[in-house]
């Protein structure tokens, strides 16, 4: 395995545990409310959306610090979590989000949505909306070409549902009509914005936290200890 092919694997890993692979988790499983950080509780559950709380735990358990990551656990105090940009900040390019993105008249970096060049690979984190509040945060766990599975929060959205909190999905990821597209029929939304896993790379600077996460065929004890020593 490659570089990058070890840390599709670590990311992979960690995304599936996150969600608990097809099985899903509810929104009381110990393991959801490590990623949410405790925010997605009965009182919040009408008001509240974590589907981007896995992207930056994700960010964060790599080891990306840059100023974008939403994170209460960055510095516990003061509270360094800000309500209502987890989204956003996913494609803050100004803030260091390492989304795809073109440089305008000023020479400034701008988020721009991936075209007909962007190769789906396992671990790129899509954002995907149509009107905008309808916006969801998802990762590449696999592709084959026609459909992807995708590691999803929020998978129930804001209602008093418990379950699913958390889930890995399947579907169509096609480019058509110059737009790359993800979902079935009516529900398909525009994928807007793709940080890929090769420029999310990029941006760690503190050790790995890989602990807990179980091993597999792909993600092993060896890989592990390679990303964790990159920064050890």
């Amino acid at each position: 395995m490659n570089r990058l092919e070890c840390y599709q694997a670590a990311v992979v890993a960690l995304d599936t545990w996150a969600c608990n692979g097809t099985a899903g988790r509810p929104k009381t499983a110990p393991e959801y409310q490590l990623v949410v950080e405790g925010r997605d509780v009965p009182a919040n559950y009408e008001h509240y959306s974590s589907c981007a709380d896995r992207a930056h735990w994700r960010y964060w358990r790599l080891g990306c610090r840059l100023p974008f990551v939403n994170r209460e656990e960055r510095t516990p105090y003061p509270k360094d979590f800000h309500w209502g940009v987890n989204i956003s900040r996913l494609h803050d390019v100004q803030k260091g989000a390492p989304c795809l993105f073109v440089l305008n008249e000023k020479g400034e970096k701008e988020a721009t949505p991936p075209d007909a060049s962007w190769e789906p690979s396992p671990g790129d984190e899509m954002l995907i909306w149509n009107s905008g509040p309808d916006a969801h945060s998802l990762s590449i766990i696999s592709f084959d070409g026609s459909r992807a599975a995708t590691a999803n929060y929020g998978v129930s959205g804001m209602s008093k549902a418990v379950f699913p909190g958390a889930k890995v999905g399947n579907a169509p990821l096609t480019f058509k009509g110059k737009h790359w597209w993800y979902g079935e029929g009516v529900h398909a939304k525009q994928v807007q914005r793709v940080s890929r896993l090769v420029d999310i790379i990029e941006t760690l600077t503190a050790k790995a936290t890989l602990d807990g996460i179980p091993f597999d065929d792909n993600f092993t004890g060896e890989v592990a200890d390679l990303i964790i020593g990159e920064r050890a």
